[in-house]
């Protein structure tokens, strides 16, 4: 029994309606939630000094002036105090960044599961950077000391040498960028965790140093907690609330914004590294693939009255531009990350909806004429 005109078009018309629900469906769940101008989740501790983030959230600090944080023999030596959410993050978490207004940053320390890792560009890497990490997220207090010299690169953790690298150098360029603290510049990779403290410094810096800086943290409780000799800029973060952090330095301010607001908000940003977009988003890339089946099918079945290759077109089209007004919609949406990579997921998973649609079709045909 081969299907009738009439009931061929009752199918069409039911996809047709099919896709405007769909089409609304999607566009709540990809602008949700719908805040142009969302709440900054850091707040201060209440047990003691120090910031809490917790997503969405942020503080940034503008570009040293060059007399704060000058060139200088030995490099650079970043020291925090930290405590690392203990559960394995799927994500990348962000926790603080240098950034000179291009992408990718500078320097990037992350949270990836339970490591703490470093980032900066590498163009010759194969995945376009080069990182260096050690284990650190089990829910307790730590004292991190980076040590970006000239030419090499050493992690301290609790006053032990961690991790040390000859091939990870960071951007001289680096320093005059701004500090972004707790989620990335672009966005998307808030921080679960606590920060207590954050000192900068300029020059060589020995183990020996860096082991007593421990002691001396160990003892904070009796003796209190300070900058420490060649630091340039101190942050105790024990003002306890408001929504600025002194510095050592004079006029050197953190800043805890009022509205969450990235400082690098990018139209369909992407990458052509499918191998750093697995590791970064493999569970959003298999959502937003498999989430436009149904898009595809329901395309396919409203354009059955056309020939095969306007079907596969108009399958495309309408996957494609449901995606595109999603993401175009998300450059206003600061939780929101507008990118390309979703875009060509989306159209992907409903040409893979429209070969789900042919096959039932095919097989639905072959069914009824029997």
């Amino acid at each position: 029994m081969q299907p009738t005109p009439a009931s061929g078009l009752r199918l069409r018309r039911f996809a047709w309606w099919g896709l405007v629900l769909v089409g609304c469906l999607y566009l709540a769940i990809g602008w949700w939630p719908w805040r142009p101008w969302p709440d900054n989740r850091v707040q201060w501790r209440q047990d003691g000094p120090g910031l809490v983030f917790h997503p969405p959230s942020l503080a940034w600090l503008p570009p040293l002036p060059p007399e704060v944080l000058a060139a200088a023999p030995g490099g650079v030596w970043i020291e925090f105090e930290l405590v690392a959410s203990p559960q394995a993050v799927p994500t990348l978490q962000q926790i603080l960044t240098l950034h000179d207004g291009r992408l990718p940053a500078k320097l990037a320390v992350c949270q990836w599961k339970s490591d703490l890792l470093l980032w900066i560009p590498a163009p010759g890497a194969p995945r376009g950077i080069r990182e260096i990490g050690t284990t650190l997220a089990d829910g307790r207090p730590h004292l991190v000391t980076l040590v970006l010299g000239e030419s090499e690169t050493r992690i301290y953790v609790d006053g032990v040498l961690r991790r040390r690298s000859t091939e990870f150098r960071v951007d001289p360029g680096a320093w005059r960028g701004q500090w972004v603290l707790g989620d990335a510049p672009e966005g998307k990779r808030g921080w679960l965790g606590e920060l207590r403290s954050l000192g900068v410094g300029r020059g060589a810096r020995t183990a020996e140093s860096i082991v007593e800086r421990h002691r001396e943290w160990e003892r904070r409780e009796a003796e209190g907690w300070g900058p420490s000799a060649g630091m340039a800029a101190f942050f105790a973060l024990s003002e306890g609330r408001g929504r600025m952090a002194g510095g050592r330095a004079p006029g050197v301010w953190l800043e805890l914004p009022r509205v969450y607001e990235v400082p690098h908000k990018q139209p369909l940003a992407g990458t052509s590294d499918w191998s750093q977009i697995w590791r970064r988003d493999a569970r959003d890339t298999s959502v937003n693939v498999l989430g436009f089946l149904p898009v595809g099918v329901l395309a396919w079945l409203a354009c059955g009255g056309c020939r095969l290759g306007i079907r596969w077109v108009g399958v495309f089209c309408f996957g494609a531009l449901l995606s595109l007004t999603i993401e175009v919609g998300q450059i206003w949406l600061p939780e929101r990350v507008s990118s390309v990579i979703d875009l060509a997921c989306n159209g992907l998973g409903s040409l893979l909806g429209g070969g789900v649609g042919a096959v039932a079709t095919w097989l639905g045909g072959g069914i009824r004429s029997r």
